[in-house]
């Protein structure tokens, strides 16, 4: 019996369900295991074996592998992280079992914001100007030199949570609390430093994109570009994204993406790049991630272009990829939507009873006496619609999939006032 297997990390979460059929199919027959705190996570039952543990804590997953093998006799022979909170627990795992993954210099190039942007603009990639602080009077000196509009982050957070922009002098001390309370609300989840953040000038942009680059040693393949919609400001919560985006033949910004994964020193599995393009077409890149895009986005590349990419993430990692072909041809338009309901009690949830066939999946997290709150974060959402149209191709000023789910969300949810 073979005593190897291939750990996912994060791989449990919602709206990456595709990640063990990208697996199973790089695995080479070996079985492939996921870790969750507990028993409760309807997803681990897929998997073809479940760890107990929290994959956010590097020396607990660590510890939680040793123990398995202690008692069975098995190690991994991969250990494949999904989200910023696993990657540095692979890392300490592919260290030590001596594994193909990125090392933990690059984990820190990535994970941390502030480092990122230093290696980014020393390879002299395009970033807006940035600077690092702890305290209130910090960022109000800071700003004074870089000047208002801006935006504020925490140095090692995830999904935009905490990430807020300041347009007037009077709201940087409120901004600032928010982006604190943000950052705690998660109870020391994330094993993020809570104390460590980052100003950075605001890109003023028609369009937000991010780019899907695959990584092996030297290569590095831009493989897909997804156009990002934003809700309102101060916050930068993702309510959508379609794809091919008006910007897939952009050899620039996938010429950039690919660069900034060399310069982070990232070789191995998807990396999620994420840039913003200026009404002049100029291209600042905001984060790059160590690992695969969330919120569908390797779905949406599954649809597209009928690769898997949690397959292309696995196989990486197993050092087998090979490379793409030159061009890859897109089948038709995917997107996602995130459903929001309004503010208040959720009394009841009424599901419709037949869907159309450009829909293709619908996800509601929300349950009646659920309070429905303000769109701040990824947290505070009811749901997701994904779409297909095939042989569509992307569209200027395109938002249907949008207003598809804005009444999607009327429908479903009966409110009432908190």
């Amino acid at each position: 019996m073979n005593n190897t297997y291939i750990l996912i990390l994060g791989g449990e979460f919602a709206l990456r369900e595709r990640v063990l059929a990208g697996a199973l199919r790089a695995s080479g027959g070996m079985r492939v295991l996921t870790m969750a705190k507990n028993r409760t996570t309807p997803t681990i039952k897929f998997f073809d074996g479940f760890l107990p543990g929290d994959v956010a804590d590097a020396e607990a997953v660590l510890r939680a592998v040793q123990a398995h093998q202690y008692q069975t006799g098995e190690a991994p022979a991969a250990v494949i992280p999904m989200n910023d909170f696993t990657v540095r627990a692979a890392s300490l795992l592919n260290e030590h079992y001596q594994l193909h993954g990125n090392d933990s210099q690059t984990i820190t190039n990535c994970r941390d914001k502030f480092v990122m942007k230093q290696i980014l603009q020393a390879a002299g990639l395009p970033v807006p100007r940035f600077a690092a602080f702890r305290t209130l009077n910090e960022l109000k000196k800071l700003i004074a030199e870089i000047g208002l509009p801006v935006v504020i982050k925490p140095r090692e957070m995830a999904g935009s949570l905490g990430v807020l922009k300041i347009s007037h002098e009077d709201e940087i001390e409120k901004v600032f609390g928010n982006c604190v309370t943000d950052v705690i609300s998660l109870n020391g989840e994330s094993f993020a430093p809570e104390d460590l953040f980052q100003v950075e000038e605001y890109i003023p942009a028609w369009q937000e994109v991010s780019v899907e680059v695959i990584n092996q040693g030297d290569y590095h393949r831009a493989m897909a570009v997804t156009d990002k919609y934003l809700g309102e400001e101060p916050n930068f919560v993702e309510v959508g994204h379609s794809m091919p985006s008006r910007h897939s033949d952009n050899k620039q910004l996938r010429d950039i993406a690919e660069r900034a994964c060399h310069a982070l020193g990232i070789r191995y599995g998807v990396a999620h790049f994420e840039a913003r393009i200026t009404p002049a077409g100029e291209i600042k890149i905001i984060e790059v991630g160590a690992r695969t895009g969330g919120d569908t986005i390797m779905d949406l590349v599954e649809r597209t272009y009928g690769i898997n990419p949690y397959e292309l993430h696995v196989l990486s990692h197993l050092n087998k990829l090979k490379p793409l072909p030159d061009t890859l041809k897109s089948r038709g338009l995917s997107a996602v939507a995130f459903i929001k309901a309004d503010e208040g009690v959720i009394e009841k949830v009424t599901l419709p009873a037949s869907l159309p066939d450009h829909v293709v999946n619908m996800q509601i997290t929300a349950k009646p006496l659920d309070t429905s709150k303000k769109l701040v974060s990824w947290k505070t959402r009811e749901g997701s619609v994904e779409y297909f149209w095939p042989q569509r191709a992307a569209e200027e000023g395109f938002d249907e999939h949008l207003t598809i789910a804005d009444q999607y969300a009327c429908s479903i949810f009966t409110l009432r006032q908190a």
